[in-house]
């Protein structure tokens, strides 16, 4: 009787999907699949080693750990600040996608800052849930960062790069929390 095949990097991008629920972290699709990538690459290089992928789960949670390790160079400390241009063309990327998937962005007081108007189904992000929803790119973090606009509010890191293609993938996070399709994000 012939060995089922698996397929390794599905269980791979779902076993890191997993890893990603319920944390103080929200992660870009693009991060998700580098992650996927990583994980997947190390459970085959366990099995040139006969082990197979289902054997690490009593050992260490490699899931987690590749995705901690891909999300860390989205979301750490910049050893060269970016430029303040380069913050600038960042947040226009996100308000130009934000704007493109529907979502209304306010005025604020710092172009680093985006402000999304909050919508009916926004979890609430403080104790009165009335707070408009802040993202934040900066020149000193690799990453962005979502929050309520209150004082005191939990605030989210987000791995996902600094680029064009980033911001539009924060963009599309940003909406999913905006929606409440993630449930209450900001719940101490």
């Amino acid at each position: 009787m012939a060995t089922p095949t698996i397929d390794l990097a599905g269980a791979a991008r779902a076993a890191v999907e997993q890893a990603a629920v319920g944390g103080r972290m929200l992660y870009a699709p693009s991060v998700l699949g580098e992650a996927a990538i990583l994980l997947t690459d190390l459970w085959a290089a366990g099995g040139r080693h006969g082990i197979e992928y289902t054997e690490w789960d009593g050992a260490v949670d490699l899931p987690s750990g590749a995705l901690e390790v891909v999300a860390e160079r989205y979301t750490r400390t910049l050893d060269t600040e970016r430029t303040g241009d380069e913050v600038t063309a960042l947040a226009e990327d996100l308000v130009a996608a934000l704007t493109e998937i529907g979502l209304t962005v306010l005025p604020g007081t710092r172009k680093h800052l985006i402000v999304v108007q909050r919508q009916p189904q926004t979890p609430p992000g403080r104790r009165r849930g009335d707070a408009n929803l802040i993202v934040g790119i900066y020149s000193n973090r690799a990453g962005w960062n979502l929050s309520a606009n209150a004082d005191g509010a939990t605030v989210l890191n987000i791995a996902a790069p600094a680029t064009t293609a980033g911001a539009a993938e924060v963009a599309a996070l940003v909406r999913s929390v905006a929606h409440g399709e993630r449930g209450r994000p900001f719940r101490l």
